[in-house]
């Protein structure tokens, strides 16, 4: 789809992180924004930003996308300020790495209702007004999680999975139906600079294993504006081969844990996993004590 000086998107997950990477980069297409978090000083900040970076208009929604009805909000006060929603970037996420039989139920239902149900009711509130218009593209930020697993962080993958296959199976009813909309997913792996693996990395003072490396993080608004301008199915941020990689797990799975397993790839987000049950060890003690 061509970006239009005007249009307007929402953004979700857009008072911190990636998401102002990806603010910025709509901006500077000349993309008016309505911007939703759940923290409204957060979403002031980034919005102050743009407004002296650049001269499009900007609405704040304080929004927690993991409620339907506040998305309700979020798309009836985008209408109201604007009159239409020409992107839809699904970018809020949560994460926690964790042996699964030490997850919380709540913390499971969090993490879909975030990662997946929200992407997804937003998606089917603002889809009739695109379809209406006759114009739109929705973007969903998923991650390498979504086409490979890693371990200690089975309802992560889980949801990012579900997102992808969401975004492929929207584009062939949009194909099928003709519609003027489309969608696409961007997969990014660690993103440097800001973002989940920066608050890990320097939280436990690890870094992603030396063969794949980290990705600059104003690269995945770059890839948000590309996906939208070229249509594009899927973007994989991450160095090395991934599709060779998502080739080899589903075709040769037995091959891709055992390389897995030599390379030691879950060696990140053990440590991560060991010292979160380590947090909440130490903080029942407090609470018991």
């Amino acid at each position: 789809m061509q970006i239009k000086q005007g249009d307007v998107a929402i953004l979700t997950g857009a008072s911190q992180g990636l998401g102002v990477f990806i603010a910025h980069a709509l901006a500077e297409a000349g993309v008016n924004l309505v911007l939703a978090a759940r923290s409204a000083a957060g979403l002031e900040d980034v919005a102050q930003q743009l407004k002296k970076s650049s001269n499009i208009q900007v609405l704040t929604v304080p929004t927690d996308v993991s409620r339907p009805d506040a998305l309700n909000h979020l798309v009836d006060r985008a209408l109201q300020a604007f009159g239409h929603i020409d992107i839809l970037v699904n970018n809020a996420g949560v994460e926690y790495a964790l042996r699964f039989d030490e997850l919380g139920i709540e913390e499971i239902q969090d993490m879909i209702a975030v990662n997946l149900n929200g992407p997804m009711v937003l998606t089917r509130l603002v889809l009739p007004h695109m379809l209406q218009r006759e114009r739109g593209h929705i973007v969903n930020i998923a991650s390498v999680a979504g086409i490979m697993a890693s371990a200690y962080e089975e309802t992560y993958v889980a949801t990012k999975h579900g997102l992808v296959g969401f975004t492929r199976a929207l584009r062939l009813t949009a194909q099928e139906l003709k519609w003027p909309v489309s969608a696409s997913v961007i997969c990014p792996a660690f993103m440097d600079g800001t973002g989940m693996y920066e608050s890990m990395k320097q939280k436990h003072g690890i870094s992603a294993p030396a063969f794949v490396g980290a990705i600059r993080a104003d690269a995945l608004g770059a890839a948000v504006v590309r996906a939208i301008r070229e249509d594009a199915p899927d973007i994989v941020l991450m160095k090395g081969t991934p599709r060779l990689n998502v080739a080899m797990l589903a075709l040769l799975p037995r091959l891709f844990e055992f390389v897995t397993a030599r390379l030691d790839v879950s060696a990140f987000f053990r440590k991560v996993a060991r010292e979160h049950l380590e947090e909440r060890r130490l903080a029942a003690g407090r609470k018991n004590g």
